[in-house]
């Protein structure tokens, strides 16, 4: 049986493939991807066989590039907490000091949630970040 994502993960807006991982576009008022190691039944990060935690390492810090060259961004939340999502998933979530959660943590906070016409624009922000980045590359 090939990966699948989760439910949960399927209404998320796909942003891009890298090598490992799927790149997907939360739809919270803070700029915030979701990486998801497209890698059948894993759950933890030392599930991963040594290259793929290489490669995970290499992705999060493209990813942590692209978002703090593309959004205001004071501080990077990174995490892998899937209490909930027992999918392996990595958040990245640009925070600066004047957003509406400032110092604190967005878990298990209530967010607004971007309209229609802010999450087509976030998106379309994203997905030319990352052809930036892959024209940079060849």
């Amino acid at each position: 049986m090939p990966f699948e994502l989760l439910s949960s993960f399927k209404q998320k807006k796909k942003i891009i493939e890298l090598n490992l991982c799927l790149v997907l576009m939360e739809d919270k008022e803070f700029p915030w991807i979701l990486l998801i190691p497209q890698i059948k039944n894993v759950q933890q990060i030392n599930q991963l066989m040594l290259d793929q935690q290489i490669q995970l390492v290499k992705e999060i810090n493209l990813c942590s590039d692209i978002m703090e060259s593309t959004f205001e961004c004071d501080r990077l939340n990174i995490a892998a907490i899937g209490n909930k999502t027992p999918q392996l998933h990595i958040h990245i979530i640009c925070r600066t000091k004047n957003d509406s959660l400032w110092p604190e943590t967005v878990w298990g906070k209530n967010m607004r949630i971007l309209s229609n016409e802010e999450q087509k624009d976030r998106a379309e922000k994203l997905i030319n970040a990352f052809e930036a980045y892959r024209i940079k590359q060849l």
